[in-house]
Parts: structure tokens; C-alpha cells; sequence
């Protein structure tokens, strides 16, 4: 069972943690490459965040947001009017068409290991042809054991949780971001590396772009965004 906070403390985060500045830089992508009049999907589009930034800029593009917690959805939908917004678990949700773009931004990591690969699957198959998804996730230092695993994520988590106070956050934000910690140590959340996931995107993809928002200093772990086209 996923531990997640409320939808006002959710939609705060992107205020205060790095996870802010990954949603800047793919909305800036989007706003330049899809084209008058296309479409976007959001898979696992929690509070509607990355939809209603966009929805600002680029109000000729329809939009969708697609996520299982009601609470999220009911809030996305008071908050940005005009998106259609739908309950719905991404896994088992099928759609009839095909979208100019297709975002999942840090959702992959709320999905079992074993369920990473048919979901990703699933969003190459819902992009068209001239189409591009974006995958973006936190990822942690490549792993070979358990206790590496585990090693790698509390690290994550700490050196996100004192970027997340150092960006004057709120007690709640905090809080929901300490609980990140405990949610990715006993495997509440799924977060991999970026060498783990590599392999997984180059069974569904041909073109590959990778780019890390956060931290700015080498490392392996943190907030990377891959740009995918069939």
C-alpha cells in the first residue's frame, strides 16, 4: 500500500523539493515539441502539477491525466479545469487513441519491478508515430544486492530530504518527504538506477535521450528525464 500524503501536501512538493525543477525542464521541452493542436498524456499525473503548468502555455493542446488515487484526481480536477482528468489504475487503462506525447514524471518508481516492464511497454505503444514519452524519475546509485539496494536509497533520500529543508519547505512537505526514506528502504516504492533502467528502455525505444535536473555535481543518483521515440 502506497504511503502517500494528502493532495494539497502533494501538490506543495514540487515547490520545495528537487522534483520542482525536473517538472520545469520537461515542461519547457513539451511546450516547444508538440505540436499546435496535439495531444498529452499523463500517466500516473498524481495532482495534475505538470498538466495545469502546461495547460498555461500551451492552451491549444488537449490534455489527460491518468491516476489510480481518487483523492488526487478530485483534486487535479477543482484545481485545472479544461483537462480531463481520469481514475483510473495505468496499469489495466487502455485507450483507443495514440498521443503526440506521453509523460510519466515520478511515477515509474510507484510500480512493482516485476510491473515496470509491460508498463513501459504500454507507453511506447501510446505514443504515434512522430510521438515522444518522457520517462523522469529519482533514481539511486546502481546496486548488485539487497543491502546495497537499500544502502543506495537511504542515501537518495537523505541528500533529498536536506535539499527539500534548504528550499525553506514546510513542516508537512518534510514529513512526506522523510517518509520517503522508509517507503523506498522496505520496498513501499520501486525506485532503480539509471544503468538498471537503461536496458528496460531499449527494448521499447530506438532513440534515447538522457538528462539530469537534479543535482547539478556528478552523481549517479537523483532526478534524471529520458526523452523516448519508437
Amino acid at each position: 500500500m502506497q504511503n502517500l500524503p494528502t493532495a494539497e501536501t502533494y501538490a506543495k512538493e514540487v515547490k520545495y523539493m528537487p522534483l520542482g525543477i525536473l517538472i520545469s525542464e520537461i515542461t519547457d521541452f513539451v511546450v516547444k515539441n508538440v505540436p499546435q493542436g496535439g495531444a498529452v498524456l499523463d500517466l500516473l499525473c498524481g495532482t495534475g502539477n505538470l498538466l495545469g503548468e502546461l495547460q498555461k502555455r500551451r492552451s491549444d493542446i488537449s490534455f489527460t491525466g491518468v491516476d489510480l488515487d481518487q483523492e488526487f484526481i478530485e483534486y487535479a480536477s477543482r484545481q485545472y479545469t479544461g483537462i480531463k482528468f481520469v481514475t483510473a489504475d495505468v496499469s489495466t487503462w487502455a485507450s483507443e487513441k495514440q498521443y503526440d506525447c506521453v509523460l510519466v514524471t515520478g511515477g515509474l518508481h510507484h510500480l512493482p519491478y516485476e510491473k515496470q516492464d509491460p508498463f513501459v511497454k504500454k507507453t511506447s505503444e501510446l505514443i504515434n508515430s512522430d510521438g515522444f514519452a518522457i520517462i523522469a524519475d529519482p533514481y539511486i546509485d546502481d546496486y548488485s544486492s539487497e543491502e546495497e539496494r537499500k544502502i543506495a536509497a537511504a542515501k537518495l533520500g537523505y541528500e533529498y530530504l536536506i535539499a527539500t529543508i534548504k528550499n525553506g519547505a514546510t513542516d508537512d512537505v518534510i514529513k512526506a518527504t522523510a517518509s520517503l526514506i522508509e517507503n523506498d528502504l522496505l520496498q513501499v516504492e520501486f525506485k532503480s538506477s539509471v544503468k538498471k533502467v537503461g536496458p528496460l528502455f531499449r527494448k521499447y525505444f530506438t532513440h534515447i535521450k538522457m538528462h539530469k535536473a537534479w543535482p547539478r555535481e556528478h552523481t549517479e543518483y537523483g532526478d534524471y528525464y529520458f526523452i523516448l521515440k519508437k
